[in-house]
C-alpha cells in the first residue's frame, strides 16, 4: 500500500506539481515515561497516512525527545523517495520549529490553527479567573472563534491575517468601525440590532479585563507565528488516526517492538482503506447526526454520523497468511523470514546493561538483613 502511495506521489512531482503533508507524533502512555512514540505523515489532499516511524526511547535521550527523532526520520524518508513536498504542518512544537528552520529550509512550515487557538483560550481563561478579570470570561469562546476566523478568511495575507486578528479589541469594546493609518476599518459581521448591542457585555476600553485580553492578542509569540497560520492547514484528520490506533495498541498495555510496529502497521492499512467515508444519510436521504454533550464547553452539540468502516482488507490479509502457510519453501522459525526491527534495539531501555540477578540479591540482603526469628534473650 505503501509502495502505491508514494507511487502516485511520485507522479504529481512528474506533472509538475507538488504535495502538502501534516505531522504529528502519537506515544503509548501519557507523561514523560512513554516507552514508544510513531512519528506519522499524512497527505493533505487524500488523508492518507503516507509514512510512519515506531521510535523506541533508547534512539533518544528522553521520552520527549522522541518526536523530533521520528519526525527528521520519516521526512528524510519521504523527499529520498522523491515526493515533491511544499508545505509540512505540524503543531508549535519547537523543536520541530528548529528542525524545520535549520534542516529544511525550502519547505514551508505551517503551524495547525486548532492548537493555537486553544493556547491561545488557555490564557485568556488562566487570565480571566483573576477577580479584576472576570468580565473577561463571557468572551472566551468568541475569542477561539474569532483566531479561527481570521485565519480562515485571511487568503494566505499575512498582514491581513493579523489586522483581523487584532480586531477584536475594538469589536470587545463595542466599536465595529474604526480608523487606522488614515484608514477606515469595519467588523465583518453584520450590523447588530439595538436589542443586540444592548445585550452584549462589551468591556471597556483600558479597563483590567480589556488589558487582560490585549496582552494575549498582542503576544510577540504569537504574532509572529501568523505567518505560518496563512494557509490555514491543519492536522485533525492525522489526530483521529491516532486515536483509531487505540483499537490496535492501547496505550495501557505492553507490547514487543515487532508486535508494535506489526500493530501500527494494521492502523495505518484499516484507516487507509476507509478514508473518504461520505456523510450517513437515512433511507429518506436526509443526512444523520448524533447530539452529545461537550464536557468542554459544557453545551450540547450536533456532530456528523459518517458511513460505518468496514474491515474488506482483512479477506486479503488472510488470504496472503494462508498462502505463506502453504508454501513448502516457508518454513515456521526460519530465521530467514523473522521480521527484525529496522533499527537496532537493544535488550532493555534501560541506560546501563543488565548486571547479574545472583549479585543484586545478594547487594539487597546485605543492605536489609533479615530479622532473627523465635524467642530472643533481652537485657531489660
Amino acid at each position: 500500500m505503501q509502495e502505491e502511495i508514494l507511487s502516485e506521489l511520485q507522479e504529481t512531482v512528474a506533472a509538475g506539481e507538488h504535495t502538502d503533508i501534516c505531522g504529528d507524533a502519537r506515544s503509548d502512555s501519557p507523561g514523560y515515561s512513554a516507552k514508544y512514540t510513531c512519528y506519522s505523515f499524512m497527505d493533505d489532499a487524500t488523508k492518507k497516512v503516507i509514512m510512519s516511524d515506531l521510535i523506541q526511547v533508547s534512539e533518544a535521550t528522553s521520552s520527549p525527545a522522541m518526536e523530533p527523532v521520528g519526525f527528521r526520520r520519516g521526512l528524510d524518508r519521504l523527499l529520498d523517495s522523491g515526493v515533491g513536498v511544499d508545505v509540512v504542518t505540524t503543531d508549535r512544537a519547537p523543536s520541530i520549529r528548529k528542525i524545520m528552520r535549520e534542516s529544511y529550509p525550502e519547505l514551508r512550515h505551517q503551524f495547525d490553527p486548532w492548537h493555537v487557538a486553544k493556547g491561545v483560550k488557555k490564557k485568556a481563561t488562566a487570565l480571566a479567573r483573576k477577580k479584576e478579570n472576570r468580565d473577561l470570561q463571557p468572551w472566551i469562546k468568541s475569542l477561539g472563534n474569532h483566531f479561527w476566523w481570521s485565519c480562515s478568511s485571511s487568503g494566505g495575507d499575512e498582514k491581513e491575517l493579523k489586522h483581523r486578528w487584532t480586531s477584536i479589541l475594538y469589536h470587545v469594546c463595542g466599536i465595529h468601525r474604526w480608523e487606522e493609518n488614515e484608514q477606515e476599518y469595519r467588523c465583518r459581521h453584520d450590523d447588530l440590532s439595538e436589542d443586540q448591542q444592548r445585550r452584549k457585555k462589551w468591556l471597556e476600553k483600558g479597563c483590567p479585563a480589556w488589558n487582560a485580553l490585549k496582552s494575549v492578542v498582542l503576544d510577540k509569540n504569537l504574532l509572529r507565528d501568523l505567518s505560518q497560520l496563512t494557509l490555514f492547514k491543519h492536522t485533525g484528520a492525522l489526530e483521529v488516526f491516532h486515536s483509531s490506533m487505540l483499537k490496535y495498541a492501547e496505550k495501557r498495555r505492553h507490547f514487543t517492538y515487532v508486535s508494535m510496529q506489526a500493530r501500527l502497521q494494521l492502523s495505518i492499512i484499516d484507516h487507509n482503506h476507509n478514508v473518504g467515508r461520505q456523510h450517513a444519510c437515512t433511507r429518506s436521504g436526509q443526512k444523520k447526526y448524533n447530539v452529545i454533550h461537550s464536557r468542554q464547553s459544557n453545551q450540547w452539540v450536533a456532530r456528523k454520523l459518517y458511513e460505518p468502516t468496514t474491515q474488506e482488507f482483512r479477506k486479503g490479509l488472510v488470504e496472503r497468511v494462508i498462502r505463506r502457510r502453504l508454501d513448502k519453501n516457508v518454513r515456521i522459525g526460519d530465521p530467514a523470514f523473522f521480521i527484525h526491527p529496522p533499527v537496532s534495539i537493544p535488550a532493555n531501555i534501560a541506560p546501563t546493561a543488565k548486571p547479574n540477578k545472583t549479585d543484586l540479591v545478594a547487594e539487597h540482603e546485605s543492605r536489609f538483613p533479615t530479622e532473627p526469628t523465635g524467642d530472643t534473650d533481652v537485657d531489660v
